[in-house]
This record gives C-alpha cells, sequence and structure tokens, in this order.
C-alpha cells in the first residue's frame, strides 16, 4: 500500500502548481488590474447576451480579456504603465458597449464610414435623448476607473506573470480552430479572430476606409475617362424632365400602395400611369454602399467596380442633358461624392439638426425642383437624394404630417426602445405619408409640363422595427442584413408623351413588376426606358426589354460580405 501511495501523493503534489491557475488563486492585488482590463473585454459579453448566444458570449469575452492580458510578462514590473498605455482604449470602451446595447451590432467599417460620412449636428440628433445619461455614466465610470487604478498594484511576481502571458498566448493560438478558413494561412487566420473583438475590430475599420479611400483617388483617372458612348433615339422631339428620387431608409412593406394596413400612400395609392415593383432588393445595407450600387447598376458582388466607372447622371449628360443632384444629406462626403458630382448642378442643403429652423425637409427639395424647371432648357435630368426615413423619424415630417399617434412629436423615446414601439413605427409610418407627399408633388409639378418625362422612386435600403425576437431597429446590423433592410419600395412614373413613344417599354415594365430586381437593374431600365442607348446596355438586365432575366438579388453587408435576398431572415 506504501508503494501504492507514496507515486500518488507525488504526482498530486507535482500537479497542484499546474491546477493553482492565476486567474483563479491569484491574490487580491491583482483584481483591480484584471477588472479594468476586463472593462475592454465587457463589450463582447453584452453581445452576444443581447443575441441570446450566452456560451459564445463567454468565450469572446474570456477570448478578449487573455488578449489583453498577454504583455502581462512584459510589464511585470509596472503594471500601471500597461495600463496608461491602454487608456485610449479603456476610455472608448463605453462608447463601444454603447453602441453595442443600442444597435445590437458591433462597431466595424460600415460604423466608420458612417461616422466620416455624418454631419456634427447629425450626430447631435441621434444622441440628444442620451446625454444626461450618458454624463453621469462616464462620472461614475471614470471614478471607478480611478479607484481601480489607485488599488492596482505596480508589480507581480515573475513566475505568475510568465504563467498568465503564456497560458493567454496559447488561446490566442487556438483561437482560429473554431472557425478555421481554410482559404488564407494560419496567420491570416489570428488576425481574423483578433478582428472580432473590440478595439481590433475598429482598427481593421479604419484600415479598410483608407485603403478605399486611397483606392478612391487611385481609380480618379479611369473615372474621369469613363465613357457610356451614349445617344438617345433621334426620334425624341418634345421638351424632356426625367427625375430620379433617391429614398431613404424606406422599406417596401410599409407603403399603402404596396398592400400595408395602413393607408400610408393615400396620393400615389390614386395616382394613373405609376407602376410599383414588388420584388426589389437593395445592393447595400447602408447608404454609402447602397447609393453607388444604385447610381452605377453595379452588383453587391462587383461593388469596386463602381469607382471605375461613372453612374447614370454620365449616361444623361453624354446624351445632351442638363443634370443636375440636389439633396439634403450629406453627399459631399464619402463614396457617394464621387458620383454625384459627375452632374453639372449640385445643390446641397445641409440639415442643422439642432433647431427646427434649419432643418431641410424633403418638401424643399421639390421646391427646388421647381426653380430648376423654370430655367432653360429642353432635356433635363434630376436626382433628388432624400432623408426619406432617417432616423430621428419624427423630425423627418412637419407637424401637419403627424397624422398617425401617439408619436415621437409629444413622446420621447430611444429608438432601441421597446416599450415604445408604438410611438416609434407611427413616427416612421408618418415618414412614409410625408414621402408619398413628397413623390407626389414631384409627379405633379412634372406632368404638368407635358413633356416626355418620367419620375423614379427607389429607396437606398429598409429599415428594421422590432420585427422578431432579434428586436432589430434602424439598419445597422449587416452580419447578415434583415429582409426588412434589403426590401425596398420602387416606383415609376411615366407620362402619356413617354408611354406613347414606347408602348413597348411601358408594356414590358408592367410585365415585370413582379419579378426579381434589384438595385443593379435602374440604370440599365431608366436609360432605356427614355430612349438612351450605349454599347454595352445589359437587355439582361432591363426591366423595359423582353429579354429581361430575374436578378440574382445580392445585397452587401457588413464587411462587404454578399448575401443572398433569398437567405435573409
Amino acid at each position: 500500500m506504501n508503494l501504492i501511495r507514496v507515486p500518488l501523493k507525488r504526482v498530486s503534489l507535482s500537479f497542484v502548481p499546474l491546477f493553482r491557475l492565476p486567474l483563479i488563486s491569484m491574490s487580491l492585488s491583482f483584481m483591480p488590474f484584471l477588472l479594468i482590463i476586463s472593462f475592454i473585454s465587457s463589450s463582447e459579453l453584452i453581445y452576444h447576451f443581447l443575441l441570446k448566444d450566452y456560451l459564445r458570449g463567454l468565450i469572446s469575452f474570456l477570448f478578449s480579456l487573455f488578449v489583453f492580458l498577454i504583455p502581462t510578462y512584459f510589464f511585470r514590473n509596472n503594471l500601471k504603465l500597461y495600463l496608461i498605455i491602454l487608456l485610449p482604449i479603456i476610455l472608448l470602451a463605453p462608447f463601444n458597449l454603447g453602441y453595442v446595447a443600442y444597435f445590437n451590432s458591433k462597431l466595424s467599417e460600415a460604423t466608420v464610414l458612417m461616422i466620416l460620412n455624418t454631419n456634427r449636428n447629425e450626430t447631435l440628433e441621434l444622441i440628444r435623448n442620451y446625454i444626461l445619461f450618458l454624463s453621469i455614466f462616464m462620472v461614475v465610470y471614470l471614478a471607478v476607473l480611478y479607484f481601480l487604478y489607485t488599488k492596482v498594484k505596480k508589480t507581480i511576481k515573475t513566475g505568475y506573470a510568465a504563467y498568465i502571458s503564456v497560458i493567454s498566448l496559447a488561446v490566442l493560438a487556438i483561437s482560429p480552430f473554431s472557425k478555421y478558413d481554410h482559404n488564407v494561412n494560419y496567420i491570416k487566420n489570428i488576425k481574423i479572430s483578433l478582428c472580432s473583438i473590440y478595439p481590433y475590430n475598429i482598427a481593421e475599420g479604419l484600415q479598410n476606409v483608407w485603403d478605399q479611400d486611397n483606392f478612391i483617388k487611385e481609380t480618379k483617372k479611369e473615372r474621369d475617362n469613363f465613357t457610356f458612348n451614349s445617344r438617345q433615339d433621334p426620334s425624341i422631339a418634345d421638351k424632356q424632365v426625367h427625375v430620379l428620387i433617391i429614398g431613404e431608409s424606406s422599406r417596401y412593406d410599409h407603403w399603402g400602395i404596396n398592400g400595408y394596413s395602413r393607408n400610408t400612400s393615400p396620393l400615389l395609392s390614386k395616382r394613373e400611369n405609376l407602376i410599383t415593383f414588388s420584388n426589389t432588393v437593395a445592393g447595400g445595407f447602408m447608404t454609402e454602399w447602397a447609393v453607388p450600387l444604385l447610381l452605377t447598376g453595379v452588383g453587391a458582388d462587383n461593388y469596386h467596380s463602381n469607382l471605375y466607372r461613372k453612374g447614370i447622371a454620365g449616361a444623361f449628360n453624354e446624351a445632351g442633358f442638363a443634370t443636375y443632384w440636389v439633396t439634403n444629406q450629406t453627399d459631399y462626403l464619402g463614396y457617394i461624392r464621387i458620383h454625384s458630382l459627375e452632374t453639372q448642378k449640385g445643390c446641397y442643403m445641409l440639415t442643422d439638426f439642432r433647431s427646427t429652423k434649419n432643418v431641410h425637409r424633403d418638401m424643399e427639395l421639390v421646391d427646388t425642383l421647381k426653380k430648376i424647371l423654370a430655367e432653360p432648357g429642353d432635356k433635363k435630368f434630376i436626382v433628388l437624394h432624400t432623408l426619406g426615413s432617417h432616423y430621428s423619424y419624427s423630425s423627418r415630417y412637419p407637424d401637419q404630417y403627424d397624422v398617425l399617434k401617439p408619436s415621437n412629436k409629444t413622446i420621447t423615446s430611444k429608438i432601441t426602445d421597446k416599450t415604445y414601439e408604438n410611438a416609434l413605427i407611427n413616427s416612421y409610418d408618418n415618414t412614409i405619408l410625408y414621402t408619398d407627399a413628397v413623390i407626389d408633388s414631384v409627379i405633379r409639378m412634372v406632368s404638368r409640363l407635358n413633356n416626355f418625362s418620367s419620375v423614379t422612386y427607389m429607396s437606398d435600403h429598409g429599415e428594421d422595427l422590432f420585427d422578431d425576437n432579434r428586436n432589430l431597429t434602424s439598419h445597422h446590423y449587416g452580419s447578415p442584413p434583415s429582409k426588412h433592410d434589403a426590401h425596398i419600395p420602387f416606383f415609376i412614373w411615366y407620362s402619356l408623351k413617354l408611354k406613347n413613344t414606347f408602348p413597348d417599354k411601358i408594356s414590358h415594365l408592367l410585365q415585370h413588376k413582379d419579378a426579381k430586381a434589384s438595385s443593379e437593374n435602374l440604370l440599365t431600365s431608366i436609360t432605356s426606358m427614355v430612349g438612351i442607348h450605349y454599347p454595352g446596355q445589359d437587355s439582361l438586365k432591363d426591366l423595359t426589354s423582353i429579354y429581361f432575366q430575374n436578378s440574382k438579388q445580392l445585397i452587401m453587408g457588413d464587411k462587404m460580405k454578399v448575401y443572398h435576398y433569398a437567405d435573409l431572415k
């Protein structure tokens, strides 16, 4: 018996240090340091918990924690110095956590783009209801942070430090194997693992935006030299006005004309010569990607090619039209800018979201359109890029369109607060009522000219409105986007002169109104409808053609990943 007991005793004693894991048996003096590091990792836990993926949340939290514990050995003689180096990341952690909690989404390249392309006042509009809470939270957070920092022991035993660093490094080393991508090497897989957590996801987003901006500069010469070689049918002798209205955050199923239970489109529902397309999908889940795809007719699976070519304004320019860009969005920034500047004249209205005096609502674009139509010229193409249903919804329409109540005109609530879901949806539907009036006003104004004319409306993307147990709102969740973010309204109004000139084209439009379409079909279809032709104009994408084929209906989500609409929920 003694021969058996002795080895067992020796074995157990020899393994005691191994099982005394530093993270479990660490002295209390190390706990303040560990708590401060955990602030960085907390968003991983919250993000997955909001999605009810609790195990994944715990794993992601621990992975993030271990990543930031890797350098412990190198700072074993001055742990406070390491915290000082991490200070910017620690101070930004509450904002990252706030974004995750607010949008149920992680910061990414898409977020970086939205921040860069959103003016300061629009940002203030979004956070105005949270300023007091954020201020109090930050004061408490900084106080707790300082208190913990004063309790951090400057040094840690070399053995403990080495153990922590080795274990943490081992966790990083095995992290890719849960979802190993065999198309890239091991180092790239490590990077993919790191870029799934804060702050590496932000660093990756900034790097991607930087690379894309450089790519835009590098491709400027190709865009400048690009030509459609477009020509218009010389048989069209009438004066012409063609208007393209680009909507914002408007979803297909909240339009009365599309079958919504509420009559949110009372004017368009009565409008003659109007076609609504029932099965159209956005090219991107966010404006900065969706609009360039819409303008250039490029598919989501070929996004970067839009940077080598001109958009729809270029085709109209070459066909002898005077072209205009009118907007109350921030189109002087970002990827939309390169195509908005292709028009010959532009009117950019900067909305001041801090007041009611300097808010440029969409009907002001109609006022500008009226002035453009009064200018000399026989051939005009005008793009109106509207704010549509962009949050904050109640700021998008004047009081006379506050029809559905209660709304956020009188009730202040957060976009993510399901308690006030009714007020939020009422406010959103009121934006549709207002958009209905805007589009109808444009049609009425153009139709009175009795010209060869058309008015086209397509939203950039849709919107989430607490549609299922994911409780998504706005359109910031792109991994993958929801079907409500992808399915968009698409209307075409045509004049009698256009119909009489090209009856077959109108007939084909009507035949294809329920076909699978996407923003990729817009350029080809609109140019063809008005008699503009150019080499490479693809009849398979042309809704006015007998040869039209159903779209693949692809949408670009977060990190430029492409999804099939049929696979979305």
